[in-house]
């Protein structure tokens, strides 16, 4: 887009905000030329094909200004309300020519809500009158219609609506509005039921890829050929599927490497800002790819022929072998007229194909029609970009040129024309889509386990693929190389191999390498001993130490005093000395009275006295970390002079302490009869 087709608009501080913003409209509508200067303006449906160009799809691609609830419901009218439309043409058409992007329809959407909301509140599509709150309804509106994903862009185009009529004070308010929704950042986790329903979605099931095979190896009918063998060539190396469609006769490539072994590869086009590239097909799965191609080349060899004779005839109709000597006709008649159409008779379609295209008979009642009108209307009906599918792709060349309707089978094929089969027709038919009657997958009655119909995503392949290489070990740059992709930190939303996948890859090297991993065996018991220098410095952990009748206290008096009055067994600052005879005497004593202790607080348990029910758990407790202290200070295999610590031992903060007198309090019951006086003193009051 050439910058002569661009304004900045400004307005005129001598205008009022409505007088400012009708001057907009009216340059956008006058002065600014893009998406062509022919377009009607005012008309609601704009065909922006020429200007907006999306790979691998060749339908026209129209902005269609319908209401919020038209849209939501697949329609084109009714169309947005008449005194906000104008300025919705004029936005779109003013921002697309300086923030041009594949994505309109989120700033389409965005515009169809405000739109919804000024109708709702019953404000007749004044643009001047749109506030914070009515933004605020419109993001609740997109929040409501449209899966968070969606939502959020579609926000980001509200916020920059809002930033622009801030900009040139449209509106009364000054303030920036903000989206207020944000994008779901992928945490990295691999555990848990959100990571693994994340992982589900993004993946086909097991019965999904048994579904393609199946169809791969049973396809019959065009459709099922064409969507077989792309399926399998997606499982073949990690594409995009605008990439496949764009395959072109003669892409397989053969070459050897330096040990003289032939490889096979595939040339696809570039996508994303990734290079025409040769992706090298795993040995696994070159017959897979071969077949594929060979599928298509069988499926698109009689379109091909088509296209061809038309690069060479652009001014004369194609005609099968059988039907040559109609070329010297001056005059054909229906039936001839149907055979070149559809390759059968069926006067009656060639009579209603006639009227559509406006050729008319050579005399009313003599059934006859003027071959160079035929001819001439045939013609005519070529795809817009003959002879190119898109950039340097002929569709002489194109493994995905198709007849007409070929896919179609409601429709009759025809046998002169030729079309494009795009992804969107690919997608539509394995559920992608939603936009057929019935899937291939229906019409082979697969179904995943629980009954429910296959429904399969192109870009789920993609995923799977990474993540089969993912869990193989394969580099992060082959990853990248192989997939097509520039960057290769994008690798990571690809890689969706799970937690228990990833500790039984470790398992196994542990096995095989007789590593001390994770511990070890957790079945056998740890006991480990406390360092008492820093491994990295040298530095002595522990610098001072008060003497204990069981070991050492670390803590710190000078910070603050002890903080659960001398209960060491139940902190985490003591420290013990293995062959110290004295200390080891003082704790097996102190065990022996817990023990007595524990038993008469079960006791005062028992006959439901106050408070004792703590003691018990505060006694088994301590005689807990009293055994476990005594097993390790008698363990014969650890040397004496080794300092042992408890872990996992969390000492009762002041907070903690009062939490739980908290929860003690008494309740004092009162006789009735005071609690009566006490409503009554209430109710004066």
């Amino acid at each position: 887009m050439s910058n002569e087709n661009v304004f900045v608009f400004t307005r005129r501080a001598d205008l009022s905000a409505k007088q400012n913003l009708d001057l907009f409209i009216q340059r956008c509508r006058d002065d600014l030329v893009t998406f062509g200067k022919n377009i009607s303006f005012d008309n609601t449906v704009w065909n922006v094909s020429d200007s907006i160009h999306l790979k691998g799809r060749k339908k026209d691609v129209r902005v269609i200004f319908s209401s919020y609830a038209a849209a939501k419901a697949g329609a084109e009218i009714p169309a947005m309300s008449e005194n906000y439309r104008s300025f919705a043409m004029a936005y779109f058409r003013y921002s697309f020519s300086l923030r041009p992007t594949t994505a309109w329809a989120n700033r389409l959407t965005a515009l169809r809500a405000i739109d919804e909301v000024l109708t709702r509140r019953g404000l007749n599509g004044q643009v001047t009158l749109i506030s914070h709150d009515l933004l605020d309804d419109a993001r609740s509106l997109i929040i409501d219609g449209y899966s968070h994903d969606v939502a959020v862009h579609v926000a980001a185009e509200l916020q920059a609506i809002s930033d622009f009529l801030i900009e040139n004070e449209f509106v009364s308010y000054r303030v920036q509005w903000r989206k207020g929704i944000s994008r779901n950042r992928d945490s990295g986790t691999r555990v848990g039921a959100e990571a693994e329903k994340a992982r589900l979605e993004k993946m086909p099931s097991p019965r999904a890829i048994e579904a393609m095979a199946h169809l791969f190896c049973h396809a019959n009918e065009p459709d099922e050929l064409y969507v077989g063998a792309t399926l399998a060539l997606l499982h073949c190396a990690p594409q995009r599927i605008n990439e496949t469609v764009r395959l072109a006769v003669g892409c397989e490539v053969e070459s050897p490497d330096l040990s003289q072994v032939s490889h096979y590869g595939l040339r696809l086009p570039p996508s994303k800002g990734y290079r025409d590239e040769i992706r090298w097909i795993v040995p696994t799965m070159v017959e897979v790819a071969q077949r594929a191609i060979a599928m298509l080349s069988k499926a698109s060899e009689e379109a091909r022929k088509i296209a061809l004779w038309y690069e060479d005839n652009p001014n004369d109709v194609y005609l099968p072998d059988a039907l040559e000597y109609l070329r010297g006709n001056d005059q054909i008649d229906l039936s001839e007229i149907s055979t070149i159409l559809y390759g059968k008779v069926n006067e009656h379609n060639a009579k209603a194909w006639c009227g559509r295209e406006k050729v008319r008979v050579v005399k009313p009642g003599s059934g006859l029609y003027l071959f160079r009108d035929v001819q001439a209307a045939i013609i005519n009906k070529l795809p817009k970009s003959f002879p190119y599918v898109e950039g340097d792709l002929r569709f002489s060349q194109s493994l995905y040129t198709c007849r007409r309707f070929e896919l179609d089978a409601t429709l009759g094929t025809y046998q002169c024309l030729i079309d494009y089969v795009t992804s969107d027709q690919i997608a539509s038919r394995i559920g992608g889509s939603g936009s057929v009657a019935q899937t291939i997958f229906e019409r082979f009655n697969l179904t995943e386990d629980d009954g429910s119909p296959v429904v399969i995503n192109s870009h789920q392949v993609r995923h799977y693929l990474n993540t089969l290489a993912q869990s193989n070990n394969v580099s992060q740059i082959d990853i990248a190389m192989w997939s097509g992709r520039a960057d290769v930190f994008q690798n990571a939303a690809y890689d969706h191999v799970s937690g228990e996948e990833i500790v039984s890859r470790v398992r196994d090297v542990v096995a095989q390498s007789n590593l001390n991993v994770f511990g070890g065996d957790l079945n056998v018991r740890k006991i480990r001993v406390i360092s008492r220098r820093d491994e990295a410095t040298g530095n002595l952990q522990y610098k001072s130490a008060h003497i204990t009748d069981y070991g050492m206290c670390m803590h710190d008096y000078a910070s603050s005093p002890c903080q659960i009055h001398l209960d060491c067994l139940n902190c985490n600052e003591l420290v013990c000395v293995k062959g110290d005879q004295v200390k080891l005497a003082n704790l097996i004593r102190f065990k022996d009275e817990t023990e007595v202790l524990l038993a008469n607080a079960e006791a005062a348990e028992r006959d439901s006295a106050y408070g004792a029910s703590r003691w018990v758990a505060h006694q088994r407790q301590t005689l807990n970390h009293a055994k476990k202290l005594i097993a390790i200070l008698t363990d014969s295999s650890i040397p004496d002079g080794s300092m042992v610590k408890l872990t996992g031992i969390k000492p009762a903060s002041r907070l903690d302490q009062a939490e739980a007198m908290r929860g003690e309090a008494k309740v004092i019951s009162m006789p009735a009869r005071m609690n009566k006086l006490l409503e009554k003193v209430k109710s004066r009051g």
